[in-house]
């Protein structure tokens, strides 16, 4: 991938910042962003159709640990 001429000349005014780590960090972040949001969409698929339990989750949790 390149960076337009204009880009490139407008960051050579700022030398101090270290151009390729700024770069890195925003990919890394925007990557992190799309996994999460592809995860979700293949967890909501995967949970489509399925129905919700008829009782709360700690419910059976707390009837399982007085079973014990």
């Amino acid at each position: 991938m390149r960076v337009r001429s204009d880009i490139k000349r407008r960051m050579r005014k700022f030398s101090e910042v270290d151009w390729r780590r700024e770069i890195e960090s925003f990919l890394e972040r925007r990557l992190a962003e799309l996994e999460l949001d592809r995860a979700l969409r293949e967890i909501e698929k995967a949970l489509d159709g399925v129905q919700p339990a008829g009782e709360p989750a700690w419910r059976s949790i707390r009837l399982s640990r007085e079973e014990r």
